[in-house]
């Protein structure tokens, strides 16, 4: 696989506090659930391609077989024990993808993508 299909979506937090709504304010979940599926979207990634997350949002991945498996990683150091950090889902920030072993290399844009 040299590109993968993500989704990205609102957080729920992010889209009540659009909507007008306060955290304890009474609010139907569901609009606010139905809005997050409006406002998904879907972006292709080729391999050692870099992409960001919004602010705001979530990325998880939207084709990939059932065995496959996804690894978020900060540095070089944390590859021996990738397993340690399985995941599904990807927070705001920046990432660069690497197909080949299926790993989300956090960057720091500030710094470029020179450790990696």
């Amino acid at each position: 696989m040299d590109t993968i299909l993500l989704s990205l979506t609102p957080e729920f937090d992010a889209i009540r506090d659009e909507m007008g709504y306060g955290e304890y304010e009474d609010f139907d979940a569901y609009d606010i659930m139905f809005q997050q599926g409006y406002d998904r979207q879907l972006i292709e990634v080729a391999d050692g391609e870099t992409f960001e997350v919004p602010e705001g949002y979530s990325a998880t991945v939207e084709e990939a077989s059932p065995d496959d498996e996804f690894y978020l990683l900060e540095s070089e150091a944390d590859l021996p024990d990738k397993e340690s950090f399985a995941t599904d889902a990807l927070p705001s920030g920046n990432y660069r993808f690497d197909a080949a072993e299926n790993i989300f290399w956090k960057i720091d844009m500030e710094l470029g993508d020179s450790s990696l």
